[in-house]
C-alpha cells in the first residue's frame, strides 16, 4: 500500500531516489582485512604498529619483534592492582587486572602473578637458559627469542593460583583456577595467547608456539571481546586486522583509513612511526595513515556505484512520468 501511494506522488518519487543515492554516497569505504596469518617461520622484522599508544594492536611472534630498547614508559608495580606477585606492568592494564583479580577471588579461585614485564635483557637470559636445557630447536617452541616476547610489551602476565603452587607445570586450565581464567579472563580484557591447536596438539600452527594456559595478554576489553567472538588466536586476529608488515619482505605497509566519501580528505604521504636511532619508537610516535580520495572508490561520481546511479535516475524518470500521467487522469471528466 505504501509503495502504491509513493508511485502516485512526485514527491514520493524524489524521496525514493534520494534515499537510493544518499545511502550510497554517505557509506564509508569498507576496511580491507590484511590477510591470513603467515606460516610459521623465523625472522626478525620490526613490527608495525609498535608505538606505545598502539599497545592493544602491537604484535610480536616468530616473525615480528620490537627493538631491544622498547620499554613502555608507564610501567607500575602489579601490586597497584591489589594482586600478589612480583614485577611491573603497564598502567593501562592496572584497572582491568584489579577487576580480573577481584572476580577470580569472588569465584573462590584467586590468582597471583608469576611473571609480568620482562626487558630485552631479561628475555636474553631466559631464552639462553632454556637453550642450555633443551637446545635451540626445542627452546624456540616454548620460549620466545629476545625482542619477540609479549612480556617485553609490558602487557603480559604468567598467572598462577594464589598459594597453590606454580601454574607453569602441567595443564593449568584443568585446575579450577585455570579453568575459570580460560572461560572468563577475556571479559576483563585478558586473552590466553597460546591455546592448544584445534586438534588438541600442544604446538599450534596458528600461534607458532607451545600451549601455555597460564600466559595471558592484555588487549583491552574491546579488542579482547572481538578476539574471543572471532574464535581466532591473538596472533591470527592481529595479523588479519592490524599488522602492517609484509610477511615476506618485512617492509612496512601503508595503512589506508576509511573516510566518508561525502567529505573527501586530502591524501597525505604515509610516514613511518617516529623512532630513536635504534629503531625504537618514541612514546608519542604514531603511524600517519593516508585517507582515500573520492576517486579511489572505483565507482562513478562522488564514489557512487554506477549501477545504483543509473537505477536511481531511471527510477526518478519512471516515477515522475507516472505521477504526471496520474495528474492528467485526475483532471479528466469521469
Amino acid at each position: 500500500m505504501l509503495a502504491s501511494r509513493l508511485l502516485r506522488a512526485p514527491l514520493g518519487a524524489l524521496v525514493v531516489a534520494v534515499g537510493l543515492l544518499g545511502g550510497s554516497w554517505m557509506t564509508p569505504n569498507a576496511a580491507t582485512a590484511l590477510g591470513p596469518v603467515p606460516a610459521c617461520r623465523l625472522a626478525n622484522f620490526l613490527t608495525v604498529p609498535r608505538d606505545y599508544d598502539h599497545w592493544s594492536t602491537t604484535l610480536v611472534d616468530w616473525l615480528l619483534r620490537v627493538p631491544r630498547n622498547y620499554r613502555p614508559p608507564d610501567l607500575v608495580p602489579v601490586s597497584e592492582a591489589g594482586i600478589a606477585g612480583p614485577g611491573v606492568i603497564r598502567a593501562v592494564a592496572i584497572d582491568d587486572l584489579r577487576a580480573l583479580a577481584e572476580a577470580a577471588a569472588a569465584n573462590g579461585t584467586p590468582i597471583s602473578v608469576n611473571s609480568p614485564y620482562r626487558s630485552y635483557a631479561d628475555q636474553v637470559a631466559s631464552f639462553n637458559g632454556w637453550v642450555g636445557v633443551d637446545g635451540y630447536d626445542d627452546a624456540i617452541t616454548y620460549s620466545q627469542r629476545p625482542g619477540h616476547s609479549e612480556h617485553q610489551l609490558g602487557l603480559t602476565i604468567d598467572f598462577q593460583t594464589l598459594n597453590g603452587g606454580s601454574a607453569l607445570q602441567g595443564d593449568w586450565a584443568t585446575t579450577p583456577t585455570g579453568a575459570w581464567m580460560e572461560a572468563n579472563a577475556w571479559k576483563y580484557g585478558w586473552v590466553m595467547s597460546y591455546p592448544k591447536a584445534p586438534n588438541g596438539a600442544l604446538f599450534s600452527e596458528a600461534t607458532c608456539f607451545h600451549y601455555e594456559p597460564w600466559h595471558y595478554r592484555y588487549l583491552g576489553r574491546d579488542i579482547a571481546r572481538k578476539v574471543h567472538r572471532s574464535g581466532l588466536t591473538i596472533r591470527e586476529y592481529l595479523w588479519k586486522h592490524f599488522t602492517m608488515v609484509d610477511p615476506v619482505t618485512g617492509e612496512a605497509l601503508a595503512t589506508p583509513t576509511p573516510t566518508p566519501i561525502a567529505t573527501p580528505a586530502a591524501t597525505p604521504t604515509p610516514t613511518a612511526p617516529a623512532t630513536t636511532s635504534d629503531g625504537s619508537p618514541s612514546s608519542s610516535a604514531a603511524v600517519v595513515t593516508p585517507s582515500p580520495s573520492a576517486s579511489s572508490s572505483g565507482g562513478g561520481g562522488a564514489g557512487i556505484d554506477p549501477l545504483i546511479l543509473v537505477g536511481a535516475v531511471a527510477a526518478v524518470v519512471v516515477l515522475a512520468s507516472l505521477a504526471v500521467a496520474a495528474g492528467r487522469r485526475r483532471g479528466s471528466p469521469a
